[in-house]
């Protein structure tokens, strides 16, 4: 969602998709569970439920099927709820904040790499 919204609506280049997008996705998700004492977990959770909706919606109005919006909605839910957990799991085994988040980034920026390669998506950023 936030590739989006950097790029004006437009496709995410390679840094937003690569670096900034992971990295203050995964800052605010495990952030904000660390500032309100929410559980790192259920707010990655709650994170992935708000993209799943804009994921499944966005793709309906754009004239994608119904199946492909659900399909990515799922899948918003699933990665977030695994970022969540690598991020908890950094925590707990460390209890240092800004590792977890930084691993939580790297995985998210190595998810968006395979989702660019198993899209194709990687065709739309050459010139």
């Amino acid at each position: 969602m936030f590739n989006r919204a950097a790029s004006r609506g437009g496709r995410p280049g390679p840094l937003v998709a690569f670096v900034l997008g992971p990295g203050i996705e995964e800052a605010a998700k495990t952030g904000f569970a660390l500032a309100v004492g929410a559980p790192v977990v259920l707010a990655h959770l709650g994170f992935g439920a708000v993209e799943a909706v804009y994921d499944a919606w966005g793709r309906r109005a754009s004239g994608e099927n119904r199946a492909s919006g659900l399909a990515a909605g799922t899948m918003s839910l699933l990665s977030h709820s695994a970022l969540g957990i690598v991020a908890r799991e950094v925590l707990v085994r460390t209890g240092e904040p800004l590792l977890a988040v930084m691993v939580a980034s790297a995985v998210h920026a190595l998810w968006n790499v395979g989702m660019v390669v198993l899209t194709g998506a990687s065709r739309r950023w050459q010139p």
